[in-house]
């Protein structure tokens, strides 16, 4: 029986299709970053069409349909946990202290800059990488890494978020003790078509 580890490193090489992971590398940034901020390629332009492709055929993709004229395909980053842990490994479990950093510059420059992905409303894709990523450093660190799976205290991401001086105002003493308790846990971004439950469960 394989181990945790042994399972989550099998995840990352199926995200970079066998090889060594490089962070200049579109396609490999793509497959990795999807999984954690489920960005989908911009659906016309021949750049945007053939990164599509390559996530499908090497990047662990969903080809999920066809446009009617068969011009646009359809795909989808599957919300797979072991996925989302094989990217957080690519991302953290590195000696390459730069890695988020030229994860960064790549979906800045190549991907986002050159239209290939789907950036959704203004603001949208960077609330989405700014709440992960503050989420990601509050997580608790073990031997080497950090634990992504444990839940973290609201106060610590939004710390990581604002910086630790007063950014509550004068009720900061308030809003420390209303949320003195209060935990989040989440690991990457998924799209839902269903609508949310006006009461939410515990």
């Amino acid at each position: 029986m394989k181990q945790p580890d042994e399972i989550v490193a099998f995840a990352s090489l199926k995200l970079t299709n066998g090889r060594s992971f490089n962070a200049e590398n579109e396609n490999h940034v793509f497959a990795v970053v999807s999984q954690r901020l489920c960005l989908d390629p911009a659906s016309t332009g021949a750049g945007a069409i053939e990164l599509a492709g390559q996530s499908v055929a090497h990047h662990m993709r969903l080809l999920t349909g066809f446009s009617d004229d068969h011009f646009v395909s359809y795909t989808h980053s599957p919300s797979e946990p072991i996925l989302v842990l094989g990217a957080v490994d690519i991302l953290y479990n590195t000696p390459d202290r730069k890695r988020l950093g030229k994860v960064l510059d790549t979906l800045s420059t190549d991907l986002c800059g050159a239209c290939l992905v789907n950036k959704g409303l203004l603001g949208e894709l960077s609330a989405r990488l700014l709440l992960l990523t503050a989420r990601d450093f509050a997580a608790p660190k073990e031997q080497l890494s950090r634990n992504l799976l444990k839940p973290v205290l609201l106060l610590n991401l939004l710390n990581k978020l604002f910086g630790t001086t007063t950014w509550a105002g004068i009720d900061q003493e308030k809003f420390n003790n209303a949320f003195a308790n209060a935990y989040v846990n989440f690991t990457h971004w998924i799209v839902s078509n269903d609508q949310l439950p006006e009461k939410p469960s515990r």
